[in-house]
């Protein structure tokens, strides 16, 4: 059994006590002021079986670096206490299943899709020639399936994560990545019809056309999709899944605004143009929205207020953005 002793600041004992209750651990707590702060002082039993998750989960918010804030553990030779043996017993024979992923889980989910990677670059450029072959040949089957190659959830929701914890330099890595991708996709459909073009007549197909037909409801769809990427990193579903579903949203778009190019079709260009970034917006927008509503925030309650700023107007300049170009949409 030990005995974890600390003080925090009155602005952190939500986030402290969530952690408590959240382990069902005994504790008590008093009131104390030094040099004019309201202090809260708390006394909690946790058994041994859990006690280093706990200390380091209370240890993540805590300020350390002001001298009134400070963490102690001890280890007791004896403690007499029913409810803690029995909360051990039960820690020791459950298998513990989190609702929901946490700040660190969502991080390392992200981190490796924030920088970009030579590995990445070569799977969409093949992503994006089997799809480009997909839509000459008028197959959707095969359009399909080249998005399972397809990496870009990657970046999608570490900007959203990176937004919600007000890390601005991560949200530029994240989004460059994000752009950078799309532009080897339009780049690869450009450059392998050009080649084509050389040698024979492109017939614009249905799979074609289709990518070039912009309304509102499409920016909907994309919203959803992003609903959904954002859902499954949060939960058990298998992350693939949701990834062939916005590359299928997202890739195909993409391909025939370099399709457009390579034909000098300037009403091809502006209308695949014009669906893939309000796929963009809508697949970004949506998982911004689950990362809001999950309440994915940093641990340390002095960046929560910047990140919350961040997080905020972020989700602002997509919704303007979103609803300008579904207004536009009407006119193209």
């Amino acid at each position: 059994m030990k005995r974890i002793e600390l003080t925090c600041f009155e602005q952190q004992s939500p986030s402290i006590e969530y952690i408590l209750k959240k382990y069902k651990v005994s504790y008590n707590l008093k009131l104390a002021m030094i040099d004019d702060h309201k202090l809260i002082h708390y006394n909690v039993i946790v058994p041994d079986i859990i006690s280093r998750t706990v200390i380091n989960e209370l240890s993540d918010i805590l300020d350390t670096t002001h001298k009134e804030i400070y963490l102690i553990s001890q280890t007791l030779d004896a403690a007499i206490s029913e409810y803690s043996d029995r909360l051990h017993e039960e820690e020791k024979l459950k298998h513990v299943k989190k609702d929901k992923k946490t700040t660190e889980e969502f991080k390392t989910l992200t981190e490796p899709s924030v920088e970009l990677k030579t590995n990445l670059v070569f799977m969409i450029a093949i992503a994006s020639a089997v799809a480009l072959v997909g839509l000459f040949a008028n197959n959707a089957s095969l359009v399909i399936g080249a998005m399972l190659l397809s990496p870009l959830l990657g970046p999608i929701t570490a900007f959203s994560f990176n937004a919600a914890v007000g890390q601005p330099k991560k949200m530029y890595k994240a989004a460059k990545s994000g752009l950078i991708l799309t532009l080897v996709i339009i780049t690869i459909g450009a450059g392998l019809t050009a080649i084509a073009l050389s040698f024979m007549e492109l017939e614009i197909t249905p799979e074609i056309l289709a990518r070039t037909e912009m309304t509102p409801v499409f920016l909907v769809v994309a919203i959803l999709l992003g609903l959904a990427g954002g859902i499954a990193m949060s939960s058990d579903i298998p992350g693939i899944l949701v990834g062939v579903a916005i590359a299928a949203a997202l890739v195909p778009p993409a391909v025939v605004t370099g399709i457009s190019i390579a034909m000098l079709d300037y009403d091809m260009f502006i209308n695949s143009l014009t669906l893939t970034i309000a796929n963009i917006l809508g697949l970004v927008l949506g998982t911004m929205i689950i990362f809001f509503a999950l309440g994915v925030t940093p641990r340390k309650y002095y960046e929560q207020e910047q990140a919350k700023k961040y997080q905020t107007y972020t989700i602002i300049i997509f919704v303007v953005m979103s609803i300008t170009l579904g207004i536009l949409t009407f006119w193209i």
